[in-house]
């Protein structure tokens, strides 16, 4: 890993911490000790734990735009969905496995995603989040991709919700399955692909 701050240290080593043993299980202490330096001098940077939290959210949307930005995706997310228009199955293979290989295997968000479910269960506002953030977020912004290309007439109408839990569901379950890519995430990726476009192809 390249050189961090110490501001940094503290996000990442906190991060850690949270995605193994739980955000309420870690203490400022906790992520001072493994910083290596005083619980005073972590108060130089962050105001408590909570602010620590908060931070490393902020951190991991951040990576996630930037990762989106990386395969001009990034205009998606703000209801713009152009990019998609006449998208092959090969490109669509592509834009997936990206998105797939970034929530798994970025060093931030992959911890960044166990932290909120190990916690979600213990605080019902990081249960909360991570809902919003990888479930109701998620099915949100593909129903809107898919009722923007019915209405561009470029894949069969039906309720684009329920296109979009059909194609999100077996995405979010692989995800869930697997903590890395390899040839076996590949093949399931393009089955699903494959199928999900066959089955809305005007």
């Amino acid at each position: 890993m390249i050189d961090l701050t110490t501001k940094e240290k503290i996000i990442y080593e906190a991060l850690c911490l949270f995605s193994t043993r739980g955000y309420g299980s870690v203490s400022v202490r906790d992520i001072s000790r493994a910083v290596g330096i005083k619980e005073s001098s972590l108060y130089n940077h962050f105001a408590n734990k909570q602010d620590i939290f908060d931070t490393i959210v902020a951190v991991c949307q951040l990576r996630a735009l930037e990762s989106y930005k990386a395969i001009n995706m990034q205009d998606t997310l703000t209801g713009d969905f152009k990019p998609y228009e006449g998208i092959s199955i090969e490109q669509l293979l592509l834009v997936t496995t990206s998105i797939f290989k970034f929530y798994v295997e970025d060093d931030y968000m992959s911890k960044f995603r166990q932290m909120l479910m190990i916690e979600q269960f213990n605080t019902p506002a990081i249960g909360d989040m991570y809902r919003q953030l990888f479930i109701d977020a998620a099915i949100e912004h593909q129903t809107n991709l898919f009722k923007y290309l019915m209405n561009q007439g470029w894949i069969r109408v039906a309720d684009p919700s329920a296109v979009a839990l059909d194609f999100y569901g077996p995405v979010f379950l692989l995800m869930n399955k697997y903590h890395s890519y390899d040839s076996e995430v590949a093949m399931w990726l393009m089955k699903h692909i494959q199928n999900f476009v066959s089955k809305n192809t005007i």
